[in-house]
């Protein structure tokens, strides 16, 4: 019978690495401490720092998104009231026929 592999939660692997990032306590010591392999705090500390300018990308990426659907919903309604513009003006000009 194989081992059974443990899983984490993204939380608690971001709390491991951001106590791997700041360096207070050893390798050892942290491994020690939440009973996890040096090996995969190292892993989990590189993960986080290659990773870390996504959390400021998706953000600017998000309010682009926005504003794009913004932008598309404004322009739906130009064309819709130019739609009933043109209209209107056409009922007009055959009322006073």
């Amino acid at each position: 019978m194989g081992k059974i592999r443990k899983s984490y939660t993204p939380s608690y692997k971001a709390k491991v690495a951001l106590n791997a990032i700041r360096e207070r306590q050893t390798l050892e010591e942290l491994s020690s401490k939440y009973q996890i392999s040096s090996t995969q705090i190292v892993r989990w500390k590189k993960e986080a720092t290659d990773n870390l300018s996504i959390l400021f990308e998706r953000k600017k990426d998000q309010q682009l998104k926005e504003k794009e659907v913004i932008i598309r919903d404004l322009y739906e309604q130009i064309g819709k009231l130019k739609m009933e513009y043109e209209w209107l003006k056409k009922k007009l000009e055959s009322l006073n026929i």
